[in-house]
């Protein structure tokens, strides 16, 4: 079985990679701005983490949350390394979250899937401040409100994650447009 995820894994990113290289310039330039922005509203909530000592809390309970991963890359996690011409580290679905390893997670903060950079446990939570705490799920609003963008325009980008996606597209494109209603 894991044999199979990873080669539809490996299948569904070259996939996308091809697609993103084919869109139209108008689409990156939707595609670009967001990223950034989510990109940066990630790594606002990775601070706010660490400075609730996120890492030591998320240590000790050996990431217990991380092994719910499997399938939460989507779309926009992806596109976060394609348009770098990068691509994400190998996956390896025998582990709890096909990118934890030993060290840790191996996606940088900027390309985390949304679940990985918004949820926070009790303890974490404990240890933010009432104002940070606000700040941290104002700020997880905006995020999810962008995400929720690209789910509303691309029928591949929803909050689920690519291997559940593909077979909800049934072959179809991941950027296939959706239909506005007008």
């Amino acid at each position: 079985m894991d044999n199979n995820r990873t080669t539809r894994w490996q299948q569904i990113v070259a996939q996308i990679a091809a697609e993103y290289r084919l869109l139209a310039d108008e689409e990156k330039n939707w595609i670009d701005p967001r990223l950034d922005r989510i990109q940066r509203l990630q790594r606002e909530l990775q601070d706010l983490f660490e400075h609730a000592d996120g890492s030591d809390h998320c240590r000790e309970c050996e990431g217990d949350c991380c092994a719910r991963g499997h399938h939460h890359m989507t779309l926009v996690n992806l596109l976060g390394f394609l348009r770098r011409n990068d691509l994400p580290p190998e996956a390896d679905f025998t582990q709890t979250c096909p990118f934890l390893s030993w060290k840790g997670c191996l996606l940088p903060v900027s390309t985390r899937p949304y679940n990985c950079v918004s949820f926070i446990c009790d303890k974490i939570e404990n240890d933010l401040k009432p104002q940070e705490l606000e700040l941290f799920y104002q700020l997880e609003k905006q995020l999810r409100a962008l995400y929720h963008e690209f789910s509303e325009r691309y029928l591949g980008a929803a909050m689920t994650g690519l291997l559940l996606q593909d077979q909800r597209l049934a072959g179809r494109s991941f950027f296939t447009r959706k239909k506005t209603s007008a």
